[in-house]
């Protein structure tokens, strides 16, 4: 059996636009107005995203950001405040009871949609793989982001190349996540406020030993194959059949 869902392929756009599509399209699985969703986008200007629960005051220097010509946003998913530039941004967003996330909860739907990604970079011929749930470990929780590469995160080469966030909310399943193609380290630092600076930016030097961006690894995939590769390996995992279209290929 195939399952309708949604594409939709959106061109650049700003952190806030970005957050309230992600948002508005929620509602519209919630309402029954639309099937399930996969979406794809990218940012510009290139934005920071808050976690829900930070505080924007004790983060980010909004002077620094300015002249950075860098976005300011909140996410509606938790997790540490993250730099979005180099790279594709997926979201998924489907009812908790679909066959796809096995009916299930949050390691379930990690696990299926992990699985997609794999898929498309397999067809790219990048060797990805899913870290393991170790026993007692406890799983991914919401909103890690890249902080470890845990249960059922994508490695290549022994990097972790996606980070990704999730909210359940009336029902749904909303999981976004970030392919990277080039890790800024040096330059995140210089938009965090200082004493939140010296806290993370300790976090960040473990964060270049565990990740990487695919560009950083030595791979030339551009953004419209890797989009591509995805919308091709979620009609074989899910499977879909994507009966409404937006945006070009």
């Amino acid at each position: 059996m195939r399952y309708q869902w949604r594409l939709i392929l959106d061109p650049p756009l700003t952190g806030r636009e970005n957050m309230e599509k992600d948002l508005e399209l929620m509602g519209d699985v919630s309402r029954g107005d639309s099937p399930p969703i996969l979406r794809l986008y990218r940012w510009s200007p290139p934005a920071v995203s808050l976690g829900y629960f930070q505080d924007q005051e004790e983060v980010v220097d909004l002077k620094a950001c300015r002249e950075a010509g860098i976005d300011v946003v909140r996410r509606p998913t938790g997790g540490r405040a993250v730099l979005h530039d180099h790279e594709l941004t997926y979201s998924i967003i489907v009812p908790e009871v679909h066959p796809f996330i096995n009916n299930g909860g949050v390691m379930d739907a990690y696990r299926a949609i992990s699985r997609g990604i794999v898929t498309a970079f397999n067809l790219l011929n990048i060797t990805a793989s899913l870290t393991p749930e170790i026993k007692g470990q406890g799983g991914l929780a919401p909103g890690s982001c890249f902080d470890t590469p845990s249960a059922y995160e994508i490695q290549v080469e022994g990097k972790k190349v996606v980070g990704s966030a999730q909210l359940r909310r009336d029902g749904i399943v909303l999981q976004h996540g970030a392919i990277i193609y080039k890790l800024q380290g040096e330059l995140y630092g210089k938009l965090l406020k200082k004493d939140y600076r010296e806290a993370e930016m300790k976090k960040q030097v473990e964060l270049d030993e565990k990740a990487a961006g695919l560009e950083d690894l030595g791979y030339d995939i551009s953004y419209n194959l890797m989009t591509r590769a995805l919308v091709k390996a979620f009609s074989m995992v899910i499977p879909a059949v994507f009966t409404s279209h937006e945006g070009k290929l």
